[in-house]
């Protein structure tokens, strides 16, 4: 039997940390921090309200509003911060859910921090379905996998691959909900009014939320102070949270291009992100983009992630960060996020350290406009006119004219035309951009490690 599983189905009593390294000491002698086989293993203190958050993500996760294949369910579970956080995407990746399972929902140890991704399957959903109020139920959280366990029956999880939408997906959610604030906070009575009102259907045009005295209202007329949520049929996703939330909190931002619900509940959060429209998945958005043209020092980079690793939640607040701007700030939290190191907490206003199973090389390699901006300059394929402010860039057979500025760039290409700024910088601006704010032994560096 597995080391990990033996300890996670020893007790179910809480250990401090000193018995449970004594406990894996009589199976391994050579015990170390980095081969601790449980991230986190305890009791429930709220299992009803846990088991029907992790069945609304597995609802999420297997819907699809694009037809792109098959239905998943691979929650991405992270241990750290005394807390536990599992996230997941839908299948078409156009919504984001995570559950936060705070310090007062739970009774146990939290060994290290650590993240894994399982696939809830048939077997998993079935046992949350079955969990009732009051009874005892345990988690256990570890690399390799995670376990449900009631009444002496455990149901095991195994980790598997994570879709690689998802992990560019990952990326996008960070950068945007950092960039979200509290738009409007409901209490019981309005949720009612709110989920009341969500039409039926799928929903192809753009709606709008406002509040008529204290009655939240959707309308597919904009109105003043009314935010906009595209595809809000996918706002059904939280039918069966409804009933159990004790407050709303909706978030929104100024460019529209996504906006969050986060129910609380008792000790935990349920939180739900909608991409501008339900055709346009959150791994095609480009907003990554515009930080990884920025010279960003590899120092700050270690610096960084040393410190949310020891650390585990931060913000550009803490003491030891005041020395970087917040535009240097955001483009190092960008970059590790890109590489699926940090997440971020709507409430808290802080990011989180997770790992994803991410190599640092592969950043660029997954935003292909970036890494093509790259590949026109290898070529040389662009020519200065103003220099730092225009530039003529090759395109399919002719040249693009780009103006730079720092409001908004523009240029003379269809996906420009088509798009303007809201999906992200087109290769050519970011051609502009490179130029701009890299030497070129930083580009020719970029270049070489990305194998063009």
């Amino acid at each position: 039997m597995d080391i990990s599983y033996q300890y996670c189905q020893v007790s179910s009593l809480k250990k401090t940390e000193k018995e449970s390294r004594l406990f894996l000491a009589h199976f391994n002698e050579e015990y170390s921090q980095a081969e601790t086989p449980c991230f986190f293993w305890g009791k429930l203190n709220n299992p009803y309200l846990v088991a029907r958050s992790l069945l609304t993500l597995s609802k999420v996760v297997a819907a699809n509003y694009m037809p792109l294949g098959s239905s998943l369910r691979d929650p991405v579970i992270t241990a750290g911060g005394n807390k536990l956080r599992l996230e997941a995407f839908s299948s078409c990746c156009s919504v984001y859910a995570k559950v936060d399972l705070l310090p007062a929902s739970l009774e146990g140890d939290f060994l290290q921090q650590g993240t894994t991704n399982v696939d809830f399957n048939t077997e998993m959903i079935s046992a949350l379905s079955k969990i009732r109020k009051n009874e005892e139920v345990f988690f256990s959280i570890g690399e390799k996998d995670f376990v449900l366990q009631k009444d002496n029956n455990s149901v095991v999880e195994k980790k598997v691959s994570l879709p690689l939408r998802w992990i560019k997906g990952m990326a996008t959610v960070q950068v945007l909900a950092s960039e979200l604030t509290p738009f409007l906070k409901l209490d019981k009575l309005q949720i009612q009014l709110l989920f009341r009102s969500v039409p039926k259907g799928n929903i192809n045009d753009d709606y709008y939320l406002s509040l008529r005295g204290r009655r939240p209202n959707l309308s597919p007329v904009k109105s003043p102070k009314s935010i906009c949520i595209g595809g809000v049929h996918r706002l059904r996703l939280l039918d069966g949270l409804v009933n159990l939330a004790d407050s709303l909190t909706i978030y929104a931002m100024e460019t529209e291009n996504a906006t969050a619900f986060e129910f609380q509940m008792k000790n935990m959060r349920f939180t739900l992100m909608l991409s501008r429209s339900f055709w346009r998945g959150f791994s095609g958005e480009g907003t990554v983009l515009s930080h990884l043209v920025d010279d960003v020092p590899d120092t700050w980079l270690d610096k960084l992630d040393n410190y949310a690793k020891i650390h585990e939640e931060f913000s550009l607040k803490d003491n030891h960060l005041q020395e970087l701007s917040t535009t240097d700030f955001k483009n190092v939290a960008t970059r590790l996020a890109s590489m699926g190191l940090l997440g971020f907490d709507l409430t808290d206003q802080v990011y989180y350290y997770r790992k994803l199973p991410f190599k640092m090389n592969r950043i660029e390699s997954l935003n292909p406009r970036y890494k093509n901006a790259l590949k026109i300059i290898k070529k040389g394929d662009y020519k200065w006119l103003v220099k730092n402010k225009e530039i003529e860039v090759k395109g399919s057979g002719h040249y693009h004219k780009i103006v730079l500025s720092k409001e908004k760039s523009k240029c003379t290409c269809t996906w420009y035309a088509s798009h303007q700024n809201e999906r992200g910088d087109c290769k050519h601006i970011l051609v502009g951009k490179i130029l701009k704010n890299k030497e070129q032994t930083e580009i020719e560096k970029i270049i070489e490690e990305l194998e063009l």
